[in-house]
C-alpha cells in the first residue's frame, strides 16, 4: 500500500491539530479536498484512520499506526 506524501502530511497535520479544517488550512488545501483525501487513504487502508467527532477528529488505532 502506497500513500502520496501530500496525503501523509495532511493526515499528520490533522492528527496534530485534532481538526480536518485546521489541518487543511496548514496544508493549503480546501476542506472538501482534505476530507476526500483522508477518505481515500482510509479506503486504501481498509479501516478508518480517524474518528470524526463534533469537536474534531481523533486517530484510531490504524491512524496511530499510520502516524508512526
Amino acid at each position: 500500500m502506497r500513500f502520496d506524501l501530500v496525503d501523509l502530511r495532511l493526515f499528520l497535520l490533522v492528527a496534530e491539530r485534532g481538526s480536518i479544517t485546521h489541518g487543511a488550512e496548514l496544508a493549503g488545501l480546501a476542506l472538501a479536498s482534505a476530507s476526500a483525501r483522508i477518505k481515500g487513504m482510509e479506503d486504501r487502508l481498509g479501516a478508518p484512520a480517524a474518528v470524526r467527532r463534533r469537536r474534531g477528529v481523533v486517530p484510531t488505532a490504524a491512524g496511530q499506526a499510520l502516524l508512526h
